[in-house]
C-alpha cells in the first residue's frame, strides 16, 4: 500500500453532514479518524438512500460514502461520564471535528479553553453555517439556507427566473475543504514551528462565497451598482457556450475564436444544409456573436437534435472543438481515463458488501489518496479504544453501556 500523508495523527469526528466530508479527506489521506457516535448512531446512519431499500443503520450509502476510512465508537458527551471521557480523548488527540451549534461544546465544558488546558497542542476545528462570532453565529441552517444566504443561488436558473439550489447539498463540501486544508496547516504549524494547537472557526456562507469568486460579484457591484443574475444552460458570456440537447442526451459547447465559429460553422452546414449558418454577421470573435445569442442557440440546438452525444464529442475532437458529453453515473464508471488512472476503489463492507468509491483527486507516486477502508460499523472500535488504549475493562464496558454513557 502506498504511504500515508497523514498516518501519525488522531483525528475525533464529532460532525455531523456539515463537516463530515473533511473527516473523510483527512481518513482518506491516512490520519486515524475516529467518528465519535451517540450510542444509537450517528444521524447519518438514517438518512437515505439504503442499500438494498430496507432502513437500517449500517446500509445507509450516505453515511457509507461520507464516513470511508474512519474508525467508529459510540459516546454520550451529555453524560458527565461521556464527558469524562472524551475529554480523556482529547487529552490524546492531535485534532478535534465539530459541527455543533455555536454554544454548544461550551455548554458541555468541552470547547476548545476546556480541551486545550489539558492538551495545549491540540487543532480544534469548528464547522458551522455562520461561524462562531457574529449576530448569526448561534443560528442553524439547512444547505439551502446557506446556499441562499451566500448568494450563490442568484447564479443558478434561467434568466428572469427564480433562484435555484443545486443538488448535491453543495455547500457542505467548500466548508469541509477548507477545514482540512486549515487543519493540515495548523498541523505543520504545531510541529514545524510552534509547538501549540490552534483553534479553527470554517463558516459555511464565507466558504462557499469564495466557491463563485471567478463571476466577480462584490467587484460588479462595487464598479457598476449590476447584481449577478442567472444565465441558464445556454447563457454563457461567449455563443455558443453551455448545455445543449442532442440525440441521446446533452452535450457541453464552447467557441471562443474567429477559427472555432468557421469551422463549426462548415460543420453544421454539413449536417443540416441551413445556410443561415454561414452568414457574415455570426463570423468573428464571441463578440461578434452575442447580439444573435437567441438566433446562434437555434442553429446549434438544430445541428445537434441530428447527432449523438459520443458522435458530437468524436467528431468535434477530430475538428479541434471543445464538445463534450454530459456524463451520467454509468458513462463515469465505465469512463476509461478515470478507470487508467484507478480513480474507482472497490471496498468491502461487513454488512452491504463490496462497493465503488471514487479516489481524492489527486495522486502522488508515494502517497495515496484514496479510501482505505469502507465506513465503519457503530461502535466498531469500542474494544481498540476503550480497552487498548484507555484501559477499561469488558465488564467496565458493559458498565457504561448500561449506564447510556457509551
Amino acid at each position: 500500500m502506498l504511504e500515508q500523508f497523514l498516518k501519525p495523527y488522531r483525528v475525533l469526528d464529532l460532525s455531523d453532514e456539515k463537516g463530515a466530508f473533511c473527516g473523510k479527506l483527512l481518513g482518506d489521506l491516512g490520519a486515524d479518524v475516529i467518528k465519535v457516535e451517540p450510542p444509537t448512531g450517528d444521524s447519518m446512519r438514517f438518512r437515505g438512500p439504503f442499500a438494498g431499500n430496507e432502513v437500517h443503520p449500517e446500509k445507509s450509502l450516505h453515511f457509507l460514502y461520507f464516513n470511508t476510512s474512519k474508525g467508529s465508537i459510540t459516546l454520550n458527551i451529555e453524560t458527565s461520564g461521556g464527558r469524562d471521557i472524551f475529554r480523556t480523548l482529547a487529552g490524546k488527540a492531535d485534532v478535534v471535528i465539530e459541527s455543533f451549534p455555536s454554544g454548544y461544546l461550551a455548554s458541555l465544558g468541552l470547547d476548545y479553553p476546556k480541551l486545550r488546558d489539558e492538551n495545549p497542542r491540540l487543532v480544534m476545528c469548528s464547522i458551522t453555517p455562520f461561524g462562531q462570532k457574529g449576530p448569526l453565529s448561534r443560528y442553524k441552517a439547512a444547505d439551502i439556507v446557506v446556499m441562499a444566504m451566500s448568494g450563490y443561488m442568484q447564479l443558478i436558473g434561467d434568466p428572469g427566473g427564480e433562484p435555484l439550489v443545486p443538488g448535491g447539498e453543495q455547500s457542505f463540501y467548500p466548508a469541509s475543504q477548507y477545514a482540512a486544508v486549515g487543519i493540515a496547516a495548523a498541523l505543520f504549524w504545531r510541529d514545524a514551528i510552534s509547538g501549540e494547537g490552534q483553534r479553527i472557526d470554517v463558516s459555511m456562507q464565507e466558504a462557499m462565497i469564495t466557491y463563485y469568486q471567478e463571476q466577480t460579484p462584490a467587484t460588479m457591484w462595487c464598479k457598476t451598482g449590476q447584481n449577478l443574475s442567472p444565465i441558464g444552460a445556454m447563457g454563457g458570456i461567449a455563443p455558443p457556450c453551455g448545455i445543449y440537447p442532442c440525440k441521446d442526451g446533452w452535450f457541453s459547447f464552447s467557441v471562443v475564436t474567429p477559427e472555432e465559429w468557421d469551422t463549426l460553422a462548415h460543420w453544421m452546414h454539413e449536417v443540416t444544409g441551413n445556410d443561415e449558418v454561414l452568414e457574415e454577421k455570426y463570423r468573428g470573435g464571441f463578440f461578434a456573436r452575442i447580439p444573435h445569442r437567441d438566433m446562434v442557440n437555434a442553429l446549434i440546438i438544430e445541428f445537434a437534435d441530428r447527432l449523438s452525444a459520443r458522435e458530437l464529442f468524436l467528431e468535434g475532437q477530430k475538428r479541434n472543438l471543445a464538445v463534450l458529453p454530459v456524463n451520467t453515473v454509468a458513462d463515469l464508471l465505465e469512463d476509461q481515463q478515470l478507470n487508467e488512472r484507478g480513480f474507482w476503489v472497490n471496498l468491502d463492507h461487513p454488512v452491504v458488501r463490496e462497493l465503488r468509491y471514487p479516489s481524492l483527486p489527486y495522486y502522488s507516486g508515494t502517497s495515496g489518496g484514496a479510501p482505505r477502508k469502507a465506513a465503519p460499523l457503530l461502535g466498531e472500535d469500542n474494544v481498540r479504544i476503550y480497552c487498548g488504549e484507555l484501559g477499561y475493562s469488558l465488564e467496565d464496558l458493559s458498565v457504561l453501556r448500561t449506564a447510556g454513557t457509551i
